[in-house]
């Protein structure tokens, strides 16, 4: 599990946990990996790996490899924000945020993928955006890396189903993790008016990501691979008008 130390990676190693997976929460920092093993428990283990560093996923996998013997799921989460209106984007964020969300998780694709092959199978679940699927104000260097990661995932899945290995998209909305709520924060919207915009009236809750990302990880998934599920409460099937925002 990589961006494992808060949010929906932290919500998923849980929920992973809670049905009695043996979790490799990896993430930025030692200190936050092993706290996040330590919460997650059921013996997770932390690894502390930069995913841009295809060397240090590399060493994850062997360290879970050592440690387990053999890896049956990769939820390839991490991801950073990226606000901004195009035309204000500076070119080192463009390229920062496409290497965390999605050269990041090709990296840690590639990085599995020799193990999956070898046993001849394996589920690989990559988190995505609403972002990817339609146009969100503000958000042009995320937007095209999420959308990257959804097409990523659909070449994957066709790819390598002949060796049994599955590759699934999760397209989360708003869930007010730490991420979204500094994100909110810093461009001024309140969280209680986007809570009423989505056709289920609430916002989404790090476990509404984390009981999809555990059945596409599962065998009851089995017949299941390609596949770009929103966790949106209805929004993408809105056709809801969107204010013209010009400042």
């Amino acid at each position: 599990m990589t961006g494992a130390a808060s949010g929906l990676g932290l919500a998923s190693s849980a929920r992973f946990a809670a049905e009695g997976a043996r979790v490799v929460c990896v993430d930025l920092g030692e200190a936050a990996v092993q706290a996040a093993a330590e919460q997650v428990g059921g013996g997770a283990i932390g690894v502390v790996a930069d995913v841009t560093d295809a060397a240090a996923l590399e060493r994850m996998v062997a360290r879970a490899l050592g440690e387990f013997g053999a890896v049956d799921v990769l939820m390839a989460n991490a991801g950073i924000s990226g606000e901004g209106m195009a035309h204000e984007l500076s070119l080192e964020r463009w390229h920062r945020v496409l290497a965390v969300n999605l050269t990041g998780v090709f990296l840690s694709v590639r990085a599995l993928l020799p193990h999956f092959m070898e046993r001849r199978g394996g589920s690989i679940v990559a988190t995505a955006s609403v972002a990817g699927l339609a146009g969100v104000p503000h958000l042009p260097a995320y937007a095209a890396s999420k959308g990257g990661v959804i097409a990523l995932a659909r070449q994957l899945a066709i790819e390598y189903a002949a060796w049994g290995i599955r590759v699934n998209a999760i397209c989360p909305s708003t869930v007010p993790t730490p991420l979204v709520a500094e994100a909110y924060r810093e461009r001024g919207i309140s969280m209680e008016a986007r809570a009423k915009r989505f056709p289920l009236g609430r916002m989404g809750e790090p476990d509404d990501v984390a009981n999809l990302a555990l059945f596409l990880a599962s065998d009851e998934s089995s017949w299941i691979t390609g596949g770009a599920y929103p966790v949106d409460g209805g929004m993408t099937a809105a056709l809801v008008p969107r204010a013209r925002e010009v400042t």
